[in-house]
């Protein structure tokens, strides 16, 4: 039955599509001065009196005109004009229009000083909020990531993404000033080409931008079957303009009638965890909530809590159809590990309760480090699919969380290493040659001897074979850069050899592992900085080559590294300087290795392979506004029945006990009836610190 009503749907509003474009009078002949294909099929479709143009559609640029739209470029779209009500002209958006408004804003500070502004929306409840808003009411910004969306760590190369939520209200363009322009110009594009009765229906449902978002993502690229659609492939934090494909998403809107409008999802935490500051986590007596988002179409969490696993139960009843049909639902991880994410449905169908688990930091489909989890619900009425509403679970990048076999959390470090390796992230970088060097020159050298045994005899002279062609191009061309007479035709050589480079990585090298170049190196480097017994073996090589490192900081990171891990009771020194874990060899946990694995890092970048890693020794950055670094680690107590007991907390060389409410246990937890209450606060160097009163 449902056919007939669909197919009389559709007659009743092709008639009405008829009737607008008989009515259809605009003041400008056409939608767009492009001369582009997409510009006149636009241009044709509005003559034809199938496509709406932008006579409703207002323009806002909100950086002085720092990236402005091209002027004339779309003679029907209105230009906002800030008066004394309209709020500030300049930066983050702060009022809604009351017309269908699409803007851009190139503006943002440093990462570490702040961020771009989709961050500082992320950040605060309110700007969450607010976000939600623009996006029911048909308010659309977009910003450019700048530096909170690049490969790297601390800063060096990028701090990978630090975006802690995702949602579909904006849209972010990956690079800096003028890449929201490919963006700007699609979603316009994109608006104009719905049918007039379609676009009138958006307007006046607010469904505008929810629609619009669920065709740019359905159109990307990268979206090669509809199953990628429901993965994060469709639905990254950030957008690279080349995955945008303007006239699909045009035809697209061209094609929708008004019974193609996707529902939309929209979702409510009912019941979830709750944390008590002091118990579950350790924060300022003002901390920042946790609770970064609350709105019907995006939820965000920053999992902060020592608790084993974050529940929450989320209602979808309201989620709906502006044709009034049935509504069915899906969940989809975005982005995280599955193994740590489970979904439970209620009978009902309308209630899910989600468990979810701290996890360590993934790679994005781009290869940058990201500690966020995403989920997707999307709605269909059958015949579309909307843009999702997101639930964001944000892991702090200070921190590393472990579990025992029983799944229990078993210890939090506070205050982590960066675990960025340091090779480039370029693929011309011509450091990759000294990379390529390092991993295949044989010797009796200590990183020769460890190379031998992680790559294969036919593995490292294939890796010679390759890097010696491109080492001799490399060397003719320094030469000529050096030669006043000659150094113009270097540029063009180097270009040459950095386009080689790149395409060399991905050679398959000799033998039966099938890694190519990159590969190797990357996991001959990553073993080594497994190697639990790195520096406490060759304590007596590597001393030395910290000494004579090019890296005049070398011996002074590497000191600072070991007094971090005996602070936190996992390195002890012997009288002799020898340097020994404090646990026997036998009973060396999981988190030791992982701590020793920073030291590691630092011995690498600064002695071992000095001229192949660049990292920052610092311990991994945090956005200072979502939480207080704390320098100690916490290992959690059960007893049999898996009931928490309380924790130990190892600290600038203490070791204190606290039981299960937080409280500290002065006199150890054989006198558990003597406890202090503990405050926490932050200090001039920007750490937390506990006080017992």
């Amino acid at each position: 039955m449902l056919l007939p009503v669909r197919m009389h749907l559709f007659c009743f509003w092709q008639r009405l599509l008829g009737l607008c474009a008989l009515l259809c009078v605009s003041a400008t002949a056409q939608v767009t001065t492009r001369g582009d294909a997409v510009g006149k099929l636009l241009n044709d479709w509005y003559q034809a009196g199938t496509a709406a143009g932008l006579t409703a559609i207002t323009y806002e640029n909100r950086d002085g005109q720092h990236s402005p739209l091209e002027p004339g470029r779309y003679p029907q779209l209105q230009i906002f004009k800030p008066d004394s009500k309209s709020g500030p002209a300049m930066g983050p958006a702060v009022a809604l229009r009351t017309s269908p408004t699409v803007g851009n804003c190139s503006m943002s500070a440093p990462a570490d000083k702040g961020g771009s502004l989709p961050r500082m929306y992320q950040i605060d409840p309110q700007g969450q909020r607010f976000l939600m808003m623009q996006y029911l009411a048909c308010n659309l910004m977009i910003y450019p990531e700048h530096q909170d969306y690049d490969p790297g760590g601390n800063g060096v190369g990028g701090y990978g993404d630090l975006y802690p939520t995702n949602n579909a209200c904006t849209l972010i363009s990956q690079g800096s000033s003028g890449s929201d322009q490919p963006f700007l110009n699609s979603v316009l594009t994109t608006i104009a080409a719905f049918p007039p009765a379609t676009q009138q229906l958006l307007i006046e449902k607010r469904l505008l931008m929810p629609t619009v978002q669920a065709i740019f993502r359905q159109s990307n690229k990268r979206v090669q079957k509809e199953e990628d659609y429901f993965t994060g492939i469709a639905h990254p934090v950030v957008f690279d303009a080349a995955d945008l494909d303007e006239e699909k998403m045009m035809r697209m809107a061209h094609d929708m009638r008004p019974p193609q409008i996707p529902p939309l999802p929209q979702i409510e935490v009912i019941e979830e965890t709750e944390m008590q500051n002091g118990r579950d986590y350790f924060e300022a007596e003002k901390a920042h909530p946790w609770k970064l988002a609350d709105t019907p179409v995006s939820i965000a969490r920053i999992m902060r809590g020592n608790t084993s696993e974050h529940v929450m139960k989320i209602s979808t009843k309201k989620s709906a159809d502006l044709m009034g049909r049935p509504v069915q639902l899906r969940w989809q991880l975005l982005q995280g590990d599955p193994r740590l994410i489970r979904l439970e449905n209620s009978a009902q169908g309308a209630i899910t309760e989600l468990h979810v688990r701290w996890q360590p930091p993934i790679k994005t489909l781009k290869g940058l480090r990201s500690h966020r989890v995403d989920i997707g619900v999307f709605a269909t009425n059958g015949l579309t699919v909307s843009a999702p509403a997101i639930l964001s679970f944000y892991m702090l990048p200070n921190e590393m969380h472990f579990y025992d076999e029983k799944g229990h959390s078993s210890e939090i470090c506070y205050q982590v290493h960066n675990p960025d390796l340091g090779l480039p992230n370029d693929p011309r970088d011509l450091r990759w040659l000294k990379a390529m060097l390092a991993a295949s020159l044989a010797g009796d050298g200590l990183r020769s001897r460890l190379m031998e045994k992680l790559l294969t005899e036919p593995e490292r002279q294939s890796l010679q074979k390759i890097w010696i062609p491109l080492n001799q191009r490399w060397q003719s061309i320094q030469k000529l850069e050096s030669d006043e007479t000659r150094k113009d035709s270097a540029p063009i050589l180097k270009n040459s050899l950095q386009d080689d480079l790149a395409k060399t990585l991905n050679e398959k090298l000799e033998g039966d592992r099938g890694l190519t170049v990159r590969t190797a190196i990357e996991r001959s480097l990553e073993a080594i900085a497994g190697f639990t017994d790195l520096y406490l073996t060759f304590q007596k090589e590597l001393v030395p080559l910290a000494a004579q490192s090019p890296k005049t900081s070398a011996t002074g990171d590497i000191q600072r590294e070991i007094k971090r891990l005996q602070d936190l009771n996992v390195l002890m020194v012997e009288a002799n300087g020898h340097v020994t874990t404090s646990a026997p060899p036998d009973r060396i946990s999981l988190a030791d290795r992982y701590y020793i694995s920073g030291l590691n890092l630092t011995v690498m970048s600064q002695a071992l392979f000095p001229e192949v890693l660049e990292r920052s020794t610092a311990p991994a950055w945090v956005d200072p506004r979502l939480t207080t670094p704390k320098p100690w680690r916490d290992i959690r107590r059960y007893d049999e029945a898996g009931k928490l007991m309380g924790w130990i907390r190892y600290q600038a060389g203490r070791t204190t006990w606290f039981n299960p409410e937080g409280q500290l246990l002065p006199e150890g937890p054989d006198h558990p009836e003597k406890t202090k209450t503990v405050i926490y606060q932050k200090t001039a160097e920007g750490l937390l610190e506990w006080l017992p009163q």
